[in-house]
């Protein structure tokens, strides 16, 4: 009697244990992605967004948020709390590794957890601090079973579906109008917030176009979607940073001596071309200023749309309470809400900059923990990428630069319930456990090829 072959084995000439590892590897990518769409679609999304005049919420309703939290919200964050505590009792990655960054971090988490003592608002600094243990529990959870190529893939399909959410919700309130002049892409956001997660996913398309080269038209053509919707938001530090982001990328991941060689390159162009525009009488700022600003100089004036007075305002209050700050997450209460907003003559209810509402929420001693921990997890997914070469840690080096550098402006790491900040918190808890296990795994299965998932409709 001949064996007895399973359906399993035919199909692509894979054994039955290779076909469960690949359908386990997109299930596992599949359910962190669904897990993420939700939780940060109740936390953060509003399909009013588009319709609001100037996307911002009038004072009521902010001081509305301020008070108190929403139950909703708070089921997706413990559920997201219970994924990750799954994912450390089930995970398959070897035993856990401190690291200087990783130590910075349980400094970080230990000194917001202090400001439960001085804050001025104990309700706010208890609800936000359970938000952000929620994420850190569930970004661990995730480093145990997922590899940083699942976490891009999962990150690209999470911000997709979002982009087809926003489009989808401007064409039923008619507010899709990218022909109009003033049109800013908002979708069910306010056009920062989506204008960093198209920066996150074009950063993710341009690493997968290098780990998977194969498929590079596919990401090609994913990166130009995001980035065409990131010039509609015509947010300005988002679309800078975006290029910087991958330029930085490239200057850290080349050899010694090509950086310096494109450094020097770099300063030399620049020169010239200054030297050029004096010879000539060209003025590069005049002329280009309006395309420099996505069409919206008339908002700007020379105060970047009014954070630097904004910042100047709130600097009054860092100074009262310069090492210690007002509590995390308990600075914006409603009272403050709306003595800044009536001082500053705009609805605001954030200090558009990580580091102004760290210093604000935490003091000093936060902004040096959270600046810390960015620069050590940078250090050492850079150094991990010299010694292994492994193009995965592109997207990690670009989110964290592309992190950094937005919190001058935005107020992104400092959202305990910002996908951002979850982004970031997910890249250090990957750098602490997956990447510093992954020589010592290399034998396991994880990573199927593309090209059979493609045909089967994995992707």
């Amino acid at each position: 009697m001949q064996p007895e072959i399973s359906i399993a084995t035919l199909n692509d000439g894979q054994t039955a244990d290779e076909q469960w590892s690949y359908w386990l590897y997109w299930a596992k990518i599949l359910f962190v992605a669904g897990l993420a769409f939700f939780v940060f679609l109740i936390a953060e999304h509003d399909p009013k967004m588009a319709t609001l005049e100037n996307f911002v919420q009038d004072i009521e309703d902010q001081e509305s948020w301020a008070a108190g939290g929403n139950t909703l919200r708070r089921l997706a964050f413990l559920s997201c709390a219970g994924f990750g505590l799954a994912g450390l009792m089930m995970g398959q990655w070897h035993k856990f590794r401190w690291n200087l960054h990783m130590i910075l971090l349980a400094l970080y988490f230990v000194w917001i957890a202090s400001t439960l003592a001085w804050s001025i608002d104990s309700g706010a600094t208890m609800r936000r601090f359970l938000v952000i243990i929620c994420c850190a529990i569930g970004c661990v959870g995730i480093s145990r079973f997922l590899t940083i190529e699942q976490v891009i893939i999962a990150t690209m399909l999470t911000l997709l579906g979002w982009l087809c959410v926003g489009i989808g919700n401007e064409l039923l309130v008619g507010a899709f109008r990218p022909h109009k002049g003033d049109y800013r892409f908002a979708g069910t956001l306010h056009p920062n917030l989506q204008a960093a997660n198209l920066a996150v996913l074009c950063i993710a398309a341009f690493s997968m176009s290098r780990l998977r080269p194969k498929f590079k038209l596919l990401f090609y053509a994913i990166f130009m979607i995001g980035f065409m919707f990131l010039v509609l938001t015509k947010c300005r530090s988002g679309t800078a940073l975006l290029p910087v982001s991958l330029v930085a990328v490239w200057f850290f991941t080349q050899p010694v001596k090509y950086i310096a060689t494109g450094t020097l390159i770099s300063i030399w162009c620049v020169a010239s071309m200054v030297l050029l525009s004096l010879v000539t009488g060209f003025d590069p700022i005049e002329q280009y200023s309006e395309i420099l600003l996505l069409g919206r100089g008339e908002e700007t004036g020379s105060s970047l749309t009014g954070r630097l007075p904004l910042w100047k305002d709130l600097s009054t209050y860092i100074a009262d309470r310069p090492w210690h700050g007002y509590g995390f997450g308990a600075f914006w209460t409603p009272r403050n809400i709306y003595d800044i907003a009536t001082g500053q003559d705009w609805t605001i209810s954030e200090a558009h900059s990580s580091y102004v509402d760290t210093a604000l929420q935490s003091g000093l001693v936060g902004v040096a923990l959270m600046v810390a921990v960015a620069l050590s997890t940078l250090i050492f997914v850079v150094k991990r990428y010299r010694q292994t070469g492994e193009t995965e840690f592109v997207f990690v080096i670009g989110v964290i630069v592309f992190c950094l550098l937005r919190g001058f402006t935005e107020s992104g790491l400092s959202n305990p319930s910002g996908y951002s900040n979850a982004l970031f918190l997910a890249m250090a808890s990957h750098s602490w456990n997956a990447t510093t296990g992954r020589v010592e795994i290399e034998s396991v299965p994880d990573r199927p090829p593309l090209s059979s998932s493609i045909a089967t409709g994995g992707i």
